[in-house]
C-alpha cells in the first residue's frame, strides 16, 4: 500500500496540522505569567486564568485580558480540579478554544476525564486546583504550564510527566532534567538525565547447599528502591541482575554469613560478562565480606555475586549496589 503523507503541495486542514506535528512540542504557554491560573479575589470557587498566549497541536490562543473559570462547590472533604484550555476541531473551521474546570477526586492527579484527542477535541492542562469544603477560595493550586523552547521543554511541577508522555520528551522540573525514552521491554519510562544511575539489591537468608553458588540457583532478588535512582537501567533476574545499558559501573558487594557459615576459607566474587571483577577471601564461621570492583558491562550481560568453600549448607546475606561510572 502507498503512503498517506501531508503538508506537500495541495490542501492542508486545521486536522493535518494537529495531528502530525513530529519533532514539535506538543503543549506550551509563551510568557512567564501567561495563562497563569490564580485564586479570585472575590467570586467564591472560581480562579482567574491571566492573559497571554497558550498553544498546542497547531493551534494558539490568547487572551488580551484575564479570563474567569467557574468551579463547581464542594460541601464535604476535598477535590482537585483541573483547569485546561479546551481545543475543539469538531466545529466548522474548527474552534474558539475554550477555558474549562474539569473536577477530579481528592486525589492530586489529572482527572481520566481530561480529553485527549488532537484534531478532534483535546485539553491543555494549566493547573490543578485543591478545593476543601468551608472555604470558598483555593486551598493551593498547582502549576501544569510548561515552556516549549530551543532545545527542550520547562515546567515547575513533577505532575507535568503525567501528561507529557510522548517517546523522546526532554523536560526539566526545578534542576531535574528528564527524558521520556524506550525501557526495558520496549516499554516507554522517564529516566532522570542528570543523575548518576545506581541501584541496590538484596537477598536475605540464601540457601546454598554446599558447592559453589551464583546468588542462587532460586535467588529471589528485590530493589531496593529506597536506596536507588528512579527507573534505574538494571534488572533483577531470578539468581543475579542484568545490566540493561552498556557503559562502565561501579560494583559493591557485602555478604555476611547466618546460620551454618563455612568453617573454612571463603571465596567471594563478583562476576560480570562472565568474567571476575573481584575477589575476597575470608576464613572461619564468622565471617562477612564487602568486596568492591569495576568494569565495563555490556548490555543484556548478567551479574552475580559468587561464592566457593569447603563446607556442607549454610546460608548467607547478600547485598550488591551497581552504580553506572558517569551520565549516561
Amino acid at each position: 500500500m502507498a503512503l498517506t503523507s501531508v503538508f506537500y503541495d495541495g490542501v492542508v486542514t486545521e486536522t493535518d496540522r494537529a495531528k502530525n506535528r513530529a519533532g514539535v512540542p506538543d503543549y506550551g504557554v509563551y510568557g512567564a505569567d501567561d495563562f497563569k491560573v490564580k485564586p479570585h479575589p472575590s467570586i467564591p470557587y472560581a480562579v482567574i486564568v491571566t492573559k497571554g498566549k497558550a498553544h498546542g497541536w497547531g493551534v494558539t490562543d490568547e487572551a488580551t485580558e484575564d479570563q474567569v473559570v467557574q468551579c463547581g462547590t464542594i460541601s464535604s472533604g476535598t477535590r482537585y480540579d483541573l483547569i485546561a484550555d479546551r481545543r475543539n476541531w469538531q466545529p466548522a473551521a474548527g474552534g474558539p478554544s475554550t477555558l474549562v474546570a474539569i473536577p477530579g477526586s481528592d486525589v492530586a492527579e489529572i482527572p481520566a476525564t481530561r480529553k485527549v484527542g488532537p484534531g478532534v477535541e483535546d485539553d491543555q492542562p494549566l493547573a490543578l486546583v485543591k478545593w476543601k469544603a468551608g472555604l470558598s477560595a483555593p486551598e493551593k493550586i498547582i502549576d501544569l504550564r510548561c515552556w516549549a523552547g530551543n532545545g527542550g521543554v520547562v515546567a515547575k511541577e513533577d505532575l507535568v510527566r503525567t501528561y507529557l508522555t510522548r517517546i523522546g520528551t526532554r523536560l526539566r522540573i526545578g534542576s531535574a532534567e528528564w527524558q521520556y525514552t524506550i525501557g526495558p521491554n520496549d516499554i516507554p519510562v522517564w529516566i532522570q538525565t542528570n543523575l548518576v544511575p545506581r541501584a541496590e539489591f538484596v537477598s536475605q537468608n540464601m540457601d546454598y547447599p554446599g558447592d559453589s553458588q551464583a546468588w542462587g540457583p532460586g535467588t529471589s532478588l528485590k530493589l531496593d528502591e529506597a536506596s536507588s535512582t528512579p527507573n534505574p537501567p538494571f534488572q533483577a533476574i531470578q539468581d543475579g541482575v542484568k545490566v540493561m545499558e552498556s557503559g562502565a559501573y561501579f560494583f559493591e558487594a557485602w555478604l555476611q554469613g547466618a546460620t551454618g557459615s563455612p568453617p573454612d576459607m571463603t571465596l567471594a566474587l563478583i562476576t560480570a560478562n562472565g568474567g571476575i571483577v573481584e575477589t575476597s577471601v575470608k576464613q572461619g564461621r564468622a565471617w562477612s565480606a564487602y568486596i568492591v570492583g569495576s568494569a565495563y558491562v555490556s548490555a543484556g550481560s548478567d551479574v552475580r555475586v559468587s561464592t566457593s568453600w569447603r563446607t556442607s549448607a549454610w546460608r548467607a546475606k547478600c547485598r550488591m549496589k551497581i552504580t553506572k561510572a558517569g551520565l549516561a
